[in-house]
C-alpha cells in the first residue's frame, strides 16, 4: 500500500502528472480546511471562490456527521434508497409553483442540463438550443429550450418569448448553492418562472451532484432513473435543512456588509445578489491580475474574463471575514492602480 501523500510531495507530483502541464499555475493542495478557510504549507485563505459549489464551506460539523453516519453507500441500477425518494419530495416541495412537478437527479449538474435538454427536445419536437450569455439578444422562435443564468437582467422577456414559440425555459442554477441569492433558488427573485430547474453539486455540500426539477408533471423522462449516490442525497437533504433552518435569513445582513464594501471601493461596476457578485472592472485593469494578488495575500476569487471577476463566500461566513477579504481586495486594486 502507498503510503499518504506528504505536502511536500504535492506540487511536484502536479507538476509531473497535472493534466494542464508544467506551464499552467498550480492549484492549492489544501491539507486542512474548515468552513470559509483553506489551509496549506503553513498558510491560509479565505474562500471566496467557490460559495456556490460548497454553500455551507469545508468541513461543516453536521456534513461531516452525516458523511460519518452513511458511509461508503453507492447507488446502483435497479435501486432508489430512501435518501433519494425524500430528497425528490423536498426538492418538488422547494420550488416555487406547487409541488406538481418531476425530479431527476444525477451525479453532476452537466449531466442534470444534459437530461433537461433532452426532455425539452422530446417535448418540442425541436434541437436548437439557445445559451443566453447576457450579450446578444436571444431568439427563441425555433428553439426547443432557451437556458438562462438566474440573475440575467431580461428573464421577463425571455420567459415571454419562450412562452409564445413553445420553446421551454431552464434556469442553469449549477453554479448558484442554495440559499446564497437569498432564497432557495437562484432565479426566485426575479419572479419568473422557468419551465425545468437545474441544480449542483451545491446543493449536496460540493459533494458529486445534479438535479432536474420540472415546472409540471406533465413533463417526464421516459424511463426511472436515481442518479446520485446514497452520500450526496443524504447530504442534500441535511445541506437544505440547515439552509432553510436559518442560513439563508442571515443572507441580507451578510449581503449589506458586502455591498457596503464594495461601493468603498473603485471597481468600474458590480452587479449580483446576496452572496453572489460578479465585479467588471474599469480602464483594463487585468482582472486575473487583482485575482492572482488576492491569493497571494490570502484570498480566493473567482476569474470570470478578462476584466471581471466573481466573489462566492459561502453561507457560513462572517461580517469579520468579509471585512478581511476586502481589505485584500483594496489591497489588490492599490497595487495596481485602481483603489480610490
Amino acid at each position: 500500500m502507498e503510503s499518504t501523500p506528504t505536502p511536500e510531495s504535492n506540487q511536484p507530483a502536479l507538476r509531473r502528472f497535472g493534466p494542464a502541464g508544467p506551464d499552467v499555475p498550480l492549484p492549492i493542495v489544501p491539507e486542512r480546511a474548515a468552513l470559509a478557510q483553506l489551509e496549506a504549507g503553513g498558510r491560509s485563505w479565505l474562500d471566496f471562490a467557490n460559495g456556490g459549489l460548497v454553500p455551507l464551506g469545508y468541513s461543516h460539523p453536521e456534513l461531516s456527521r452525516v458523511v460519518a453516519e452513511v458511509g461508503h453507500m453507492p447507488s446502483s441500477d435497479g435501486t432508489c434508497w430512501q435518501y433519494h425518494t425524500a430528497l425528490m419530495r423536498k426538492l418538488a416541495e422547494l420550488a416555487p409553483g406547487g409541488m406538481n412537478r418531476r425530479v431527476l437527479l444525477t451525479d453532476s449538474g452537466g449531466e442534470a442540463l444534459a437530461q433537461a435538454i433532452r426532455l425539452a427536445r422530446a417535448r418540442t419536437g425541436r434541437e436548437r438550443v439557445v445559451y443566453v450569455d447576457g450579450e446578444t439578444a436571444p431568439v427563441v422562435r425555433d428553439a426547443a429550450v432557451a437556458v438562462v443564468h438566474p440573475f440575467e437582467p431580461r428573464l421577463a422577456e425571455i420567459r415571454s418569448g419562450c412562452t409564445s414559440t413553445g420553446a421551454l425555459l431552464v434556469s442553469d442554477e449549477t453554479s448558484v448553492g442554495p440559499g446564497l441569492a437569498g432564497r432557495m433558488f437562484g432565479i426566485e427573485a426575479s419572479g419568473v418562472r422557468p419551465d425545468l430547474y437545474v441544480l449542483g453539486r451545491g446543493w449536496a455540500g460540493g459533494l458529486p451532484f445534479g438535479a432536474c426539477i420540472t415546472g409540471s408533471s406533465a413533463l417526464r423522462w421516459p424511463a426511472f432513473n436515481a442518479g446520485c449516490s446514497v452520500l450526496s442525497a443524504a447530504v442534500a437533504l441535511a445541506t437544505i435543512r440547515l439552509v432553510e433552518g436559518g442560513l439563508v435569513e442571515q443572507v441580507p445582513h451578510l449581503s449589506a456588509c458586502l455591498t457596503r464594501r464594495l461601493e468603498a471601493i473603485s471597481t468600474g461596476a458590480a452587479s449580483g445578489l446576496g452572496l453572489v457578485w460578479s465585479v467588471v472592472l474599469a480602464d483594463s485593469v487585468s482582472a486575473p491580475g487583482v485575482v492572482e494578488r488576492c491569493r497571494e495575500n490570502g484570498l480566493l476569487l473567482r476569474p470570470l474574463s478578462a476584466n471581471s471577476f466573481g466573489i462566492r463566500p459561502p453561507l457560513v461566513v462572517t461580517e469579520p471575514e468579509i471585512d478581511r477579504a476586502f481589505d485584500i481586495i483594496e489591497q489588490a486594486l492599490a497595487q495596481t492602480g485602481r483603489a480610490r
